[in-house]
């Protein structure tokens, strides 16, 4: 066999031609998917999320939106400290690299401070009553003797020196101080108004 005749093998043979046609379709397709692929899932292609806390949402969104980014008010929470309507929190965190169109998750600050309603706790112990105060959202860690006689035992629940009862709305971790038995009865004096004691006139009998 000539080297001409082995050089036009491959062409003549017809199966040997459908191998090379098939290796070269079954090629095509492969780099065609993975092309698709890459593009679908924009491959080593990644976004910086730029850092939004501490402004308003209205700030925010067009920096997100410039960096092909979406975002979602997920939660708030009150603090004194930021300003009303402010990001507090960002998750992803800034800085972080993401795909393009992400939804960036965000915590903002209440543009008023969050109210709790009040438990009732008169008659509980003290310590019971701390922890479902403090569960509430309230600080109840004060706690003031008065003169009762079951010790341990909440007589009164107070805000600012002032008596609130059970279903009340006070601010979220407002200071509460908790009145509480000493175990010891109030005395007589206690109970008793005080009389003003007035001389009597005696200056008819002069």
């Amino acid at each position: 066999m000539s080297l001409k005749d082995i050089i036009l093998f491959p062409i003549k043979n017809f199966y040997f031609r459908n191998l090379i046609l098939l290796v070269l379709v079954i090629g095509g397709l492969v780099y065609s998917v993975l092309g698709w692929l890459a593009s679908y899932t924009k491959h080593n292609q990644a976004i910086e999320v730029p850092d939004v806390r501490g402004m308003q949402v209205e700030m925010a969104s067009p920096i997100l939106e410039r960096s092909q980014l979406r975002y979602q008010v997920v939660d708030s929470i009150y603090s004194k400290d930021v300003r009303p309507g402010a990001v507090v929190e960002q998750i992803p965190t800034a800085n972080s690299k993401v795909k393009e169109n992400r939804i960036i998750f965000l915590t903002v600050n209440a543009k008023s401070a969050l109210t709790v309603e009040i438990p009732d706790v008169i008659e509980y112990s003290s310590r019971q009553a701390r922890g479902t105060l403090n569960s509430a959202g309230f600080n109840a860690d004060s706690i003031r003797y008065v003169d009762y006689e079951i010790r341990d035992l909440v007589v009164d629940v107070l805000y600012n020196e002032q008596s609130v009862k059970a279903g009340e709305r006070l601010p979220y971790g407002a200071k509460l101080v908790l009145e509480v038995g000493n175990g010891m009865t109030p005395t007589l004096q206690d109970t008793i108004p005080a009389v003003e004691m007035v001389e009597e006139d005696k200056s008819w009998m002069e």
